[in-house]
């Protein structure tokens, strides 16, 4: 899937994070016709905080998204946004994912050193 076809952005693609930690944020962008929800997940907890897990993101807006990096071993993670429209009306981010409703991911990579 070609990032011109994706609904939902990470800006910037990739990130590159102290392996002794830090905190960084990154914006996720929604280029799409409707509000969005997202479920955050990475390929290591143990070293990786984001706030929030869950949110909506606008029509054609953008939210922040913190990423706090854990001291830990340096190697390289990733991040993986899930997103799926959802009718402005809905409140509950978790909702649209607990029936299954996901439409697409982006995945950022982190690179820690």
């Amino acid at each position: 899937v070609s990032s011109s076809e994706m609904s939902l952005n990470v800006d910037p693609p990739e990130v590159s994070v102290a392996a002794t930690g830090g905190t960084l944020t990154v914006k996720i962008v929604s280029t799409a016709e409707s509000k969005l929800a997202f479920k955050v997940k990475t390929s290591n907890n143990e070293c990786y905080r984001v706030k929030p897990v869950f949110g909506f993101v606008d029509v054609k807006a953008a939210t922040d998204l913190e990423i706090m990096r854990l001291a830990g071993p340096p190697k390289d993670d990733k991040m993986v946004v899930q997103w799926a429209e959802v009718p402005a009306e809905e409140t509950d981010p978790k909702a649209p994912f607990a029936a299954g409703a996901q439409q697409g991911e982006v995945v950022l990579p982190l690179k820690a050193a």
